[in-house]
């Protein structure tokens, strides 16, 4: 596998760069297509989708740092590849925190409620996470802890062989297909949650989205993290012997998420009736001001008459 999928000049375009940019224009483009299917408007996706990225991104790469310090900060790092996000490395976990914050503050006074975008993201963004995780594959990143099991893989661009300067195979967990795992777990788990909030009427609004930050944390503490050589918060298990770690720094943040999302669930139903109060506030105000100038027409067309 060759990390590279093709060059200009000098310009090395990698694919894990190609499917991070398309798992960003998958996304937008479910989440306005969702919203214009429902009556909303989609648009606004298109025309806030920079901020979202930018403040993702930089939020996810920014956990991602500050969990593997040791990667840019220890005997074999460097610290200038903190910058270079093109060769992997983003926290999902601190991109969902800092997208979030952008998005809550660019529609905040837009037509389509927060909750609702947030919602139509959801099926988006589980199929984003699949294609960056297949980038995170050609890429050789989020190396596995070594392990000589039936499916284990060799990767000769990953960290052991870049920063060992090795030429034999190491045989490790591919992390990244069960990251593929994941998101192929969440895409279906979004799909109903969407149909049981959306079309049946039977969820309220918000909770595909809750629903999906809460089975993403969920699988991925169980499914990708223990297998991936990351610095651990508590080492209950060796993971030389074991090949696979606990707990991760991942799995500390991930509880705290689904604490967070758990809690976001049971104030749903109050958050949409104080949106649908807020909406017929506005309503009758911008009634009362469209009456007001109507009056103020009609003074001023009695006073050209006299």
């Amino acid at each position: 596998m060759d990390p590279i999928a093709f060059s200009i000049g000098p310009l090395d375009i990698r694919w894990y760069g190609i499917m991070m940019a398309l798992s960003m224009l998958v996304g937008a483009w479910v989440a306005s297509a969702f919203l214009r299917k429902h009556g909303r408007n989609g648009d606004l996706v298109w025309d806030g989708l920079v901020w979202i990225i930018a403040g993702g991104v930089i939020g996810a790469r920014v956990a991602y740092v500050a969990t593997n310090l040791s990667l840019f900060f220890g005997p074999q790092g460097d610290p200038w590849e903190m910058f270079k996000v093109w060769h992997g490395g983003l926290s999902f976990h601190g991109g969902i925190i800092a997208g979030l914050l952008v998005a809550y503050l660019y529609f905040a006074n837009k037509d389509v409620a927060f909750i609702e975008v947030m919602d139509a993201f959801a099926p988006g963004v589980a199929v984003g996470v699949i294609l960056v995780r297949l980038g995170n594959f050609m890429n050789g990143d989020i190396a596995g802890h070594k392990w000589d099991g039936p499916w284990a893989m060799n990767f000769p661009h990953d960290q052991y062989h870049n920063y060992g300067m090795l030429t034999e195979p190491v045989l490790r967990h591919p992390t990244e297909l069960y990251g593929m795992l994941v998101g192929v777990f969440c895409l279906l788990v979004s799909i109903v949650l969407l149909n049981e909030s959306w079309v049946t009427k039977r969820l309220p609004v918000g909770s595909a989205y809750l629903g999906f930050v809460i089975t993403y944390s969920l699988a991925r503490s169980v499914i990708e993290d223990p297998f991936r050589d990351v610095p651990l918060m508590w080492q209950v298990v060796d993971p030389q012997t074991a090949g696979y770690g606990l707990f991760t720094y991942s799995q500390g943040a991930a509880a705290v998420l689904i604490l967070l999302a758990l809690w976001g669930l049971t104030q749903l139903r109050r958050w949409e009736r104080l949106r649908k109060e807020a909406a017929a506030t506005r309503a009758e105000r911008r009634e009362r001001r469209e009456s007001r100038q109507v009056e103020r027409a009609r003074k001023r067309e009695q006073s050209k008459r006299q």
